[in-house]
């Protein structure tokens, strides 16, 4: 990304239109010059790049020189862009920690108004990400896996496996699998200490299953990897309960 484009891109974070971003960068290359001038260059109508610079000027960014007779206009320097991001950031601090120093009490009022079951679907690549990244952001210390080693690795490249149990240790979730009997479920298992997990591997003539199934918190996701990616989440404490319940009876016969 070039300077001009990070410009662009801290611009658009403080909410300033495509208009504004445009006359400011504008104004930025040229230097001190007419709003009409600018206006022509950028071929924009009048009426829109002066609403535009009088919003810049209400940010701060821009500079006016009226003594002349034809009022000159140039952007501030970037320190200015870079004060305002910063008390964005701090805006933006104070309300997360607000909003982190009651979620206890909104996820329990969350609960009372949505005890319903809710069911998500996604697929491809994309929507497997999104399941993987419910997983580590939902998961309550632990998270049970139904899992055949070989069909997973044929999605998931080696880096996105790696991210995954770094960023699951990072959170401190630990993980139990129960994995279909593969050689790739024993490469796993050899690598469980380092990563915080403990592998079962159920017998070859009793493996029912090539997909995954994650149980984690009140939620539940299932991924088929057999022909396209497709998989979904169920947000259901009574469905989360029961599916646990199924894992542990299976974990404790393979012991």
């Amino acid at each position: 990304m070039d300077t001009l484009d990070s410009l662009k891109s801290a611009l658009a974070e403080l909410g300033l239109s495509k208009n504004e971003i445009q006359c400011y960068l504008t104004s930025y290359r040229v230097g001190k010059s007419s709003i009409g001038d600018i206006a022509q260059l950028l071929r924009m109508d009048r009426s829109s790049a002066y609403l535009a610079f009088g919003r810049l000027k209400d940010h701060g960014l821009i500079e006016e020189d009226v003594a002349q007779p034809i009022k000159k206009v140039w952007a501030r320097p970037p320190q200015a862009i870079a004060s305002h991001l910063r008390s964005k950031m701090r805006t933006l601090r104070k309300r997360f920690d607000e909003i982190d120093s009651i979620l206890p009490a909104l996820l329990a009022e969350y609960s009372e108004h949505d005890a319903k079951p809710v069911l998500r679907f996604f697929s491809g690549k994309h929507g497997l990400k999104e399941i993987t990244d419910d997983v580590l952001e939902h998961a309550r210390n632990e998270v049970l896996l139904l899992s055949n080693q070989k069909e997973e690795r044929r999605v998931f490249s080696p880096l996105e496996h790696r991210r995954f149990i770094r960023e699951r240790i990072l959170k401190k979730i630990k993980i139990r699998v129960l994995a279909s009997d593969t050689p790739e479920a024993y490469a796993l298992m050899k690598e469980d200490k380092k990563c915080f997990r403990e592998t079962r591997v159920i017998p070859h003539q009793e493996n029912p299953f090539s997909s995954e199934v994650y149980m984690y918190g009140d939620r539940v996701a299932m991924v088929s990897f057999k022909h396209d990616i497709i998989g979904f989440i169920v947000h259901s404490s009574d469905f989360a309960i029961t599916q646990k319940w199924i894992f542990e009876e299976l974990w404790e016969k393979y012991l």
